[in-house]
């Protein structure tokens, strides 16, 4: 896994009294204290090729005379059950001499432990054999683990300090995490919550550090077979993107920050955690320029994490709920205002010309376009149903709801303008950042929906709220275009395919299906569309197209393309099982594409603002 006046005391005041679990850093060494409350965790790896990891979690002074312990649903930043808890196997708890220990299954994740306020050690297996950024995985080669899979916690306890110690690890495996390690293979956290925000990356992967203001910023980049990815060019371009981050927000919220990047034969992107992120990237996709902007773009979007989301939270996420789903108004500002900022972010660094910025934006604004249910909901309802439609959606939902990535992305675009126009200059979206930063992020105190407007509301001058009511709360059309000419953008609008020298762009000008394929079966029908008035649904699989075999989606829509508008075509296709004919007629293209540039002859106080936009120092 990158936005009548309100006072700024408003937007400083008006805060939830909410802690938030702040990644304090753990001691060299435990006070009394924290001795006493310690939860200890020892992970051995005698045989990783085995894919089994033997945890012991000891616990020398419980609560009351018995304990609940529980693994994990979900992981935070990843809004999807994963029911960790399937991993787990044969959980026994004695107590230090080794006496059994009565232990209970209260459900799918919950054990109950009647220790009689002795001292206990549970011990279990995890079963890791799933690579990602959300999960662990073990081999002979390297292990990546996600604590939220592999550790139990003390139940309405985790605010005790961890300590995790590795045992069995090959002679030549180090253990990366952005936690401390005092001794190596023994590392410390302040709490659980922080012990499973530090994903481990174990085995011998290259390493380059730097240093950033003060803050020792490390590229640990793991390729356990192999990688075409020149890592001194990777930690290189990196450096001037975290300048900018830091140039940007006031200095970096951290003493130490780890990038661990593990490139590998698939990739399925970043996840975000307080003092690090763990990324996943194919191995051979370094063979061009557009593989080390892809791994620039992903690094940067993970690292404003390291403000947003992390220490600006959701109040709602004020403590974590591991047990359930966890429910949030704001993903579109955590993700959709991150992707926007780390746009902005790679401009400054010089690695995003102000040409590109405005090109990526243009491509970025013509996908959104062509999305049917783009204003289906409002982002904050589309937020909430992170669990069901943004990560397990049925085919059905492609139609109806809009990804808060991407139309949080475009809001925050049109919010950072706004604030710009309004106030001539001296707001933007990175100052709402810096405001909330100092009213809350510093303080430790969850955000609100309230917080985020008062901020805004400062930046600009004047009270934004109608804004957020519209485009947030709800489902008002985004004035991107409106905007960008106020600001000395030229707007273009042309067909979908000009400017495509492909063949098949060539024939896409002249007609359109409303079909969307994954491989060769329909992933969405757009409503309205020929293909919605010929009958055909999310799932069919089409084999021919005019008597011709189609193999691939490609193919299909190729063989579609061959027909001019208001011309008809035979489609075969199966739904479940049945195979069926359907008569489709090609129609002309509605959709619109747009090209953005900046005007050679603009006024110069609009110059000014919108040079300041694209790669002011600060705004």
């Amino acid at each position: 896994m990158r936005f009548s006046p309100l006072l700024l005391a408003l937007a400083l005041g008006g805060a939830c009294a909410t802690a938030v679990a702040a990644p304090a850093p753990a001691p060299a060494d435990w006070s009394a204290r924290e001795r006493k409350q310690l939860v200890q965790y020892e992970v051995a790896l005698a045989a990783p090729e085995s894919r089994w990891l033997e945890v012991v979690m000891t616990v020398e002074r419980p609560r009351g005379r018995r304990s609940d312990v529980a693994l994990p649903a979900w992981i935070p930043g990843s809004y999807l059950v994963r029911d960790f808890a399937r991993n787990l196997d044969g959980i026994e708890v004695t107590d230090l001499a080794g006496v059994s220990l009565p232990v209970e299954r209260l459900d799918k994740q919950t054990w109950r432990i009647g220790h009689g306020g002795k001292s206990f050690r549970a011990r279990y297996r995890v079963w890791a054999d799933e690579p990602g950024v959300r999960t662990s995985v073990v081999d002979d080669s390297h292990a990546t683990l996600n604590g939220t899979g592999l550790f139990l916690y003390l139940v309405g306890e985790t605010s005790r300090p961890a300590e995790l110690r590795f045992v069995g690890l090959p002679a030549n495996w180090t253990v990366h995490a952005a936690l401390p390690q005092p001794t190596p293979g023994t590392l410390r956290a302040s709490s659980y919550d922080v012990l499973v925000d530090s994903p481990l990356e174990l085995g011998t992967p290259v390493v380059h550090a730097w240093d950033e203001g003060g803050t020792r910023v490390e590229l640990v980049f793991s390729a356990p077979g192999g990688s075409n990815a020149d890592t001194e060019r990777l930690a290189r371009e990196l450096k001037p993107v975290v300048h900018a981050f830091a140039e940007a927000m006031g200095g970096l919220p951290t003493s130490r920050y780890v990038f661990l990047m593990l490139a590998d034969e698939k990739g399925d992107g970043g996840l975000e955690h307080a003092d690090s992120t763990l990324m996943r990237v194919p191995r051979d996709m370094f063979q061009d320029e557009s593989g080390y902007r892809r791994a620039l773009h992903l690094a940067s979007h993970e690292f404003f994490h390291l403000w947003n989301a992390k220490r600006l939270r959701d109040a709602a996420l004020v403590p974590y709920d591991y047990a359930r789903e966890d429910y949030s108004q704001l993903l579109w500002f955590h993700e959709g205002f991150t992707e926007t900022v780390e746009n902005q972010i790679l401009v400054r660094a010089g690695a995003t010309s102000p040409d590109e910025f405005l090109r990526e934006l243009a491509t970025a604004w013509t996908a959104y376009l062509q999305k049917p249910g783009r204003n289906h909901v409002p982002l904050t309802q589309a937020s909430v149903e992170a669990w069901v439609k943004q990560y397990k959606p049925s085919p059905g939902h492609f139609t109806t709801t809009i990804s808060y990535y991407e139309k949080g992305h475009l809001a925050g675009v049109c919010l950072d303008l706004e604030l710009r126009l309004r106030s001539r200059g001296k707001g933007s979206l990175l100052g709402v950042f810096r405001r909330l930063m100092a009213s809350h992020g510093a303080r430790g105190k969850g955000i609100t929906f309230e917080d985020i407007v008062a901020a805004a509301s400062a930046e600009a001058g004047s009270d934004v709220r109608d804004f957020f009511r519209r485009y947030i709360e709800g489902t008002d059309e985004l004035p991107l275009p409106a905007q960008l000419a106020r600001m000395g953008v030229d707007v273009e609008i042309r067909a979908p395919s000009a400017g495509e020298s492909s063949p098949l762009a060539a024939r896409r000008k002249q007609g359109w299906t409303g079909i969307v394929f994954t491989d060769n079966a329909i992933r969405s029908v757009a409503p309205g569309s020929p293909a919605e008035l010929a009958g055909l649904l999310p799932g069919d699989e089409v084999v021919a197209v005019a008597a011709r075999r189609t193999r691939t989606g490609e193919e299909a829509t190729e063989r579609l393309m061959d027909h001019a508008p208001g011309q008809s075509v035979e489609v075969a296709l199966f739904r479940g099982g049945r195979l069926l004919q359907r008569r489709l007629t090609i129609a002309d293209d509605p959709r619109k594409a747009f090209r953005f540039a900046a005007s050679p002859t603009p006024e110069p106080a609009v110059r000014e603002l919108r040079d300041a936009w694209l790669a002011g120092p600060t705004k």
